[in-house]
């Protein structure tokens, strides 16, 4: 499908049909992505970062922290003695409110339900 073809589909998704072309369009569409991005990241991984003249494309770190339960009632004590109050930064996963297994009525109780919603595929 030519570049004008998508933009006409775009455009004008009325019917399931097109509906369903265009959502085929775009897995097909990100597969390639996908294939792309990984020869990329191999090309990266031999020569190193690569400067486009408006993105450098090369790994970035993320840093994630986790704590046990004894150590987070430690960490609780200490904002305590140094005068932060521990509960305006601790807060509870979405996976740990799930373990609880409380109901959305019971959590409502404790706090506000913030729901983001995203566009994305999933495999049925």
């Amino acid at each position: 499908m030519s570049l004008v073809a998508e933009k006409s589909l775009v455009n004008q998704v009325h019917t399931i049909d097109q509906a369903v072309q265009l959502a085929n369009e775009i897995e097909r569409m990100e597969v390639a992505l996908k294939s792309m991005k990984q020869q990329l990241k191999c090309f990266v991984d031999e020569n190193g970062p690569i400067d486009t003249g408006d993105r450098v494309w090369d790994y970035t770190s993320s840093v994630q922290w986790k704590f046990g339960a004894d150590d987070l009632k430690n960490m609780a004590q200490d904002l305590v003695l140094d005068g932060v109050n521990p509960w305006e930064l601790l807060s509870l996963s979405a996976a740990s409110l799930k373990r609880l297994g409380w109901s959305e009525k019971e959590l409502a109780q404790y706090g506000t339900k913030k729901e983001t919603r995203r566009f994305t595929s999933r495999k049925k």
